[in-house]
């Protein structure tokens, strides 16, 4: 399954650094980090258009449409790509899954705050959660 495998990728870049626009495990943004596990997975993503750190309109939500099916938020499992709000506009991304030692919902994304590539419970950042996709098989 594409999910599994693209959970898989994401939680083998854990602690990979955050950097803006970054592609590789050199250093990874949210967007980098989904499109590099997914790569990994075998999932052919063309790479990209430049963006601003701030989301200036809804692009990230329509790039998601183009690739991924959108999923009920109380249906998204492991593997699905979790899109989140930014203030007004949609512009963070990080895969969904079940945290290893706590068996509860998680999310594997790089996350600017922390520098790095983490995996933490989703329940704190269940507010700005505004869709679930699912990779196409």
């Amino acid at each position: 399954m594409i999910g599994a495998a693209v959970l898989a990728e994401a939680r083998s870049l854990i602690g990979t650094r955050w950097r803006h626009l970054g592609r590789n495990a050199a250093g990874l943004d949210c967007i980098g980090l989904v499109w590099l596990a997914a790569r990994r997975a075998g999932v052919a993503l063309p790479e990209p258009e430049p963006y601003a750190r701030e989301p200036q309109d809804q692009a990230l939500r329509a790039a998601l449409h183009l690739h991924l099916d959108p999923v009920p938020l109380d249906q998204a499992g492991p593997g699905d790509v979790l899109l989140f709000n930014m203030g007004i506009y949609a512009g963070h991304v990080g895969v969904s899954s079940v945290h290893p030692d706590y068996g509860v919902a998680s999310l594997v994304h790089a996350h600017l705050p922390r520098h790095a590539v983490v995996e933490e419970l989703l329940a704190p950042l269940a507010r700005e959660l505004t869709g679930a996709f699912r990779w196409r098989a």
